[in-house]
């Protein structure tokens, strides 16, 4: 009987533990909840898929490449106020941007193409240049599209970039760095940043192989991760390198995305393994909760993998994992309603009502709507 006392007493301790831990976990514990949709009245000059918006003193910037003009929206009232033509001809002209970008004094535009950064006025002429040239024997090309954001600060420029596919292969080279940084004052270039470890598998180029990006303003570092990875990287801005550990408890591991052979590869629809299979995407920091989102691309449906043409950004559904600012996970959202994360999508932002991502939904014409999400 005495035996079993103890016993007794030792199962209601342990149950007691239990109930005091979860309790405890329960408050520590945030949720990802909605809050109103964000709402741009565009002009006729801004078009559905401008890039941006980029926060620009007070206002949100688009860059519309087919009209190459720059279009401002009051960051109150989310109307129109004002557009800036960038120059296509004389010595100040800009003849093929594809993205904008803005250290808080200065918008710039990039051309990845010719490995271009050009500060505009508001005159829409190009001014202060910053050039960088690719090696003779590098395949690949700098600033990729939508999910690679260039960022700047008072010092640096910061430009992810990524191999060329060799288009005979399907292959890419894994072992070259994956962020160049440009020095304002003097224009040198330091590269940094090296694709994780397992990128020594087969592993095709395209999505799988983007570097994504994110800046925390407050510290001046610059954020890089890998949709293979669990881990993001932190460059300082001195150049010392951290790793953070920032996993979801949607991913375990990354073996289905690894090809078994080269033949395997040179013969596969590359992008089905991306669709069918988990990995993260957007990085994105938040400057007013001082949190870190990174959001997660899960697989399409048995149903969804077999439509005759597959529409990612009606199909991809998504889910977001929030860091604190010391990197603890805070919070893990369910499955994400009517966002669209695809290479074409605005990009991520965020004011004090929340983090704002492109909707899935966008049926006025005259408006482009963002879904917000904040946690609490």
């Amino acid at each position: 009987m005495k035996f079993l006392g103890i016993s007794n007493r030792i199962r209601f301790f342990s149950l007691g533990f239990c109930l005091i831990y979860l309790s405890l976990q329960a408050q520590t514990e945030k949720q990802v909840v909605y809050g109103d949709d964000f709402v741009f009245k565009l002009d006729f000059k801004t078009s559905y898929d401008a890039y941006g918006p980029v926060k620009y003193k007070n206002f949100f910037a688009f860059f519309t490449h087919q009209g190459k003009t720059i279009n401002f929206y009051n960051d109150k009232t989310l109307e129109s106020a004002g557009t800036i033509s960038i120059a296509q001809e004389g010595p100040n002209a800009e003849r093929n941007p594809s993205g904008l970008f803005t250290d808080n004094d200065q918008l710039y535009v990039f051309n990845h193409y010719y490995g271009l950064l050009s500060a505009i006025d508001m005159d829409g002429k190009a001014s202060t240049a910053y050039r960088f040239k690719q090696e003779d024997h590098y395949r690949g090309s700098y600033v990729p599209y939508r999910a690679n954001l260039v960022f700047s600060d008072e010092t640096f420029i910061y430009i992810p970039y990524q191999p060329g596919v060799d288009f005979k292969t399907k292959l890419i080279d894994h072992s070259y760095p994956t962020v160049l940084r440009i020095n304002k004052a003097d224009s040198s270039i330091t590269t940094f940043l090296n694709y994780p470890s397992n990128y020594k598998n087969i592993i095709s180029g395209g999505f799988q192989s983007f570097i994504i990006t994110a800046f925390n303003n407050k510290t001046s570092s610059l954020f890089v991760g890998y949709p293979l990875s669990h881990v993001v990287l932190e460059l300082t801005q001195n150049g010392e390198v951290k790793e953070h550990l920032m996993q979801s408890k949607e991913i375990d591991g990354f073996e289905d995305h690894y090809f078994k052979s080269e033949s395997e590869l040179k013969t596969a629809n590359i992008k089905i393994k991306f669709l069918k299979n988990p990995s993260y995407w957007r990085l994105h920091y938040d400057i007013y909760s001082d949190t870190y989102w990174r959001f997660v691309n899960l697989p399409l449906t048995y149903s969804q993998m077999n439509e005759e043409e597959i529409n990612e950004a009606e199909t991809r559904n998504y889910k977001v994992v929030v860091f604190d600012a010391n990197f603890k996970k805070i919070a893990e959202s369910d499955i994400l309603k009517d966002i669209n994360l695809t290479l074409l999508a605005p990009v991520v932002f965020s004011t004090e009502k929340g983090i704002h991502i492109y909707a899935k939904s966008q049926e006025n014409e005259d408006e482009m709507r963002f879904k917000t999400l904040k946690i609490k």
